[in-house]
């Protein structure tokens, strides 16, 4: 199975930094984020390639740059492929050729960190694909969260009584109302019919999320959620300050990632 790293885009929340590094090199314990990733995937027996996509451009030069003359350190091949700047939809739909014939394929946004269970998900996606209909292809997977750490106190009020605070939390894993989902994926090769659908419509530009994602639950396609338990973490580092203030649900990602 091919793991697919999308690295491109300015990462415009991660400014002023992004204007001089892409934001999947922002440091986190001493490593970029995108090579906390490539660590984690290279263990799994499942990865047989990481297929890294970024602009070709200065900023995109910078993670190139970085791999070069590393891949022995990671045991796994390691490719690029351009992004052109088309949006996430666009950038993905750019890996077709080399994902090719596989059946599936692992796709994850580089500035993400979670300990997912890789071959947990394989397993699942194997008992969706021997038990749904051949009229209904499966499309992918979303990797979600019903719980999430909070970076604020929550409070308990009584609005009936001046809005005394009853019960003050702080920082709870709270659960949400409806599941997220995080930006690590498993798709199968149907995803490239609705990636090349939009690119006629859009032309130029187009999400994964905005435009894909969120119209294949209205297609013949199905996607479906491997749901994360409550005591594995996930992050998007957001920019370096967000990273700081975020430290300790850093290091249990990572330890439970065993990158510490």
């Amino acid at each position: 199975m091919k793991a697919v790293l999308l690295a491109g885009g300015k990462g415009q929340r991660a400014k002023p930094f992004s204007d001089y590094i892409p934001k999947s090199l922002i440091p986190v314990k001493g490593r970029p984020i995108i090579d906390h990733i490539v660590r984690y995937l290279a263990r799994s027996s499942l990865i047989t390639k990481i297929v890294i996509v970024c602009e070709f451009d200065l900023w995109g030069k910078q993670i190139i740059n970085y791999f070069e003359g590393k891949q022995n350190i990671y045991n796994k091949e390691i490719t690029f492929i351009e992004d052109k700047k088309n949006g996430t939809g666009g950038a993905l739909l750019k890996t077709q050729q080399i994902i090719n014939k596989d059946e599936y394929f692992l796709v994850w946004f580089s500035d993400n960190l979670c300990a997912l269970n890789i071959e947990d998900m394989v397993k699942y996606y194997n008992i969706l694909r021997n038990s749904i209909k051949k009229t209904s292809p499966l499309v992918g997977i979303v990797v979600s969260r019903k719980y999430r750490y909070e970076e604020t106190g929550r409070l308990t009020i009584d609005e009936e009584n001046g809005n005394e605070i009853k019960e003050f939390i702080e920082k709870p894993t709270i659960r949400l109302d409806l599941p997220e989902g995080l930006g690590i994926y498993l798709f199968t090769s149907q995803i490239f019919k609705y990636l090349n659908q939009k690119k006629v419509v859009k032309k130029e530009k187009f999400d994964l999320s905005h435009d894909i994602l969120t119209s294949i639950p209205k297609s013949d396609g199905k996607l479906f959620s491997y749901m994360l338990n409550k005591d594995q973490n996930w992050i998007d580092i957001q920019s370096p300050v967000y990273a700081e203030r975020n430290n300790r649900i850093i290091e249990k990602i990572m330890l439970q990632m065993k990158l510490l």
